[in-house]
């Protein structure tokens, strides 16, 4: 399958998909709110503003939570089956997966991605640079008030499964993920959120760079 470029048709696919399970969640008209102010960035966000990252073309948001959703579904199944606890809803679940990037959506200021202008970047792989008129948040901290400002109320552990999608990449999740009794995590929801994030963006990356 190629990762690297995607048509009209499976950008808009790929939106209707990503609506279904909008649709399916009890908080759909709030959330429906949002993504009509977002709806623009959604359809045409990348993933990544490098293309030796992961779905830096645009239409590649939209692929990359879809799949992250996918994996995190097949993830905690295997988990499972291993003998591991899954302590989350399967609503939870899907919910963290599809907004643990919602913050690369930017916002009603403008989006979280812009063309690179530098000729230099570009020919150097950076396609996308962030947008620095924004306030600066990291990208699962964005989503997380995006979701509060269109009155998207969320579980804890969802909560947890966004905020802690990045792993110990994210310097600040080590407080959370490197923190042991009687104050470690009591839940998996992030551990499977982020070993299928992890996942698909290691295979995009692989894909782009073949």
């Amino acid at each position: 399958m190629v990762f690297n470029m995607v048509t009209e048709e499976k950008i808009t696919q790929d939106y209707e998909k990503f609506m279904a399970y909008i649709e399916a969640d009890p908080r759909a008209e709030n959330l429906k709110e949002m993504y009509e102010v977002l709806q623009d960035e959604l359809i045409s966000a990348p993933a990544s503003g490098r293309v030796h990252w992961h779905n830096c073309f645009p239409g590649g948001y939209l692929d990359h939570v879809l799949r992250v959703t996918e994996n995190s579904l097949k993830v905690a199944a295997m988990y499972k089956e291993m003998g591991g606890e899954i302590d989350f809803s399967k609503q939870e679940l899907i919910f963290a997966a599809l907004h643990h990037d919602l913050g690369k959506l930017g916002t009603e200021d403008g989006p979280y991605y812009i063309d690179q202008d530098s000729d230099w970047k570009r020919r150097n792989g950076e396609l996308y640079q962030q947008n620095y008129n924004l306030q600066y948040f990291k990208a699962p901290e964005r989503g997380l008030m995006m979701l509060q400002k269109y009155g998207v109320r969320i579980t804890e552990k969802e909560w947890l499964g966004i905020k802690l999608s990045d792993g110990v990449y994210d310097e600040g999740n080590k407080s959370y993920l490197m923190n042991y009794a009687p104050h470690a995590m009591k839940t998996n929801i992030h551990k499977v959120i982020h070993w299928a994030d992890h996942m698909a963006s290691s295979a995009e990356g692989d894909a782009t760079r073949g």
